[in-house]
């Protein structure tokens, strides 16, 4: 079976000083991806949860966590989707969160993804 081709799109980049607030941030890519991967860089080492959903466009009912990483002086963190799973239809969307438990450092969170 040949490989589909993907093209890469621009990276979907926030950030979020962990002293005023937890991250949540949703995409708004609105057409059919491929979720390539999700780096998450820390300003100094954390101890945090990380939640990666698929936000789905058929609604809450339907939307599945992908990865929960309790972190533990840590300065980075990449998800990679495992096989597959890593495509989406037009609607769909990816949710990044992170707590903010011990109100530290600032996370820079960079989501990349590909045309389908």
């Amino acid at each position: 079976m040949a490989k589909s081709i993907h093209f890469l799109r621009p990276d979907i980049t926030t950030s979020q000083d962990l002293s005023a607030a937890p991250l949540s941030f949703t995409t708004s890519i609105a057409r059919k991806f491929k979720l390539e991967k999700i780096i998450f860089h820390f300003s100094q080492a954390i101890t945090e949860t990380i939640t990666i959903t698929h936000d789905s466009k058929q609604g809450v009912n339907y939307d599945n966590v992908l990865r929960v990483k309790s972190l533990v002086a840590e300065t980075d963190f990449v998800f990679i989707p495992e096989l597959e799973g890593g495509d989406y239809l037009d609607g769909d969307e990816i949710k990044i969160e992170c707590t903010d438990a011990n109100g530290l450092g600032i996370v820079y969170p960079t989501i990349k993804t590909s045309e389908m």
